[in-house]
């Protein structure tokens, strides 16, 4: 489509598998906006998991919003 502005931000709302900061992360949850011109913007969150032992690959499901409350973003180290 000639002239489609689309952007599309995400950010980290909420992790599991960290307790009293140690541990290995199991899962992130993000937030994810889309907007531009003549679309409305709209917002999601999709949790991104680790698989169990004997699973492969990641999975990424719609986010409960529970689960997002309970584990709270904190500072994550950011690979530059």
């Amino acid at each position: 489509m000639p002239g489609l502005d689309l952007t599309i931000s995400s950010r980290p709302v909420g992790y599991g598998g960290i307790e009293q900061g140690r541990g290995r992360i199991r899962s992130i949850t993000l937030e994810t906006t889309v907007h531009g011109r003549g679309i409305a913007q709209r917002t999601g969150r999709y949790t991104l998991t680790a698989p169990m032992f004997g699973e492969h690959g990641l999975r990424w499901a719609p986010a409960v919003t529970d689960a997002v409350a309970e584990h709270g973003p904190h500072r994550l180290a950011v690979a530059q």
